[in-house]
């Protein structure tokens, strides 16, 4: 049984799953409200690993499509009371710790799947060799 594609990581997450995914559903997010064609590809070919987001961010494209909507969210993040920016600051870390655990259990799901199925590797622990 071979264990299945790991979903490719962001390369700014730096090797964080949640950060990743929350990344990716970010793209997918501005991606559904940008109406570019050329957008939506440059987030099809990120989310799939064949581009680097790093590399996008100097991408016509990228500007065309987020300048205006990153100018829109830092004028509504300013008109905020200061209580409503710790709240939100409070949910962000709630999510990433909510990706970090599902993350967790994906994993150990995957493991569990394959230790459990006795089909991968063949257990020579005590056996002994030197007969």
């Amino acid at each position: 049984m071979s264990r299945p594609e790991p979903e490719p990581m962001l390369d700014i997450a730096r090797g964080d799953a949640a950060l990743s995914q929350h990344l990716k559903n970010s793209l997918h997010l501005l991606s559904r409200k940008v109406a570019d064609p050329e957008f939506k590809a440059l987030v099809r070919d990120v989310v799939s690993g064949r581009r680097s987001l790093r590399d996008t961010f100097t991408s016509p494209a990228f500007s065309r499509a987020l300048d205006p909507l990153l100018d829109q969210a830092v004028e509504r993040y300013r008109n905020l009371p200061e209580e409503e920016r710790h709240e939100l600051a409070r949910t962000g870390e709630q999510q990433f710790e909510q990706l970090r655990r599902e993350e967790k259990l994906r994993n150990r799901s995957s493991r569990q799947a394959l230790d459990g199925n006795g089909e991968d590797d063949e257990d020579f622990s005590d056996r002994s060799w030197l007969r």
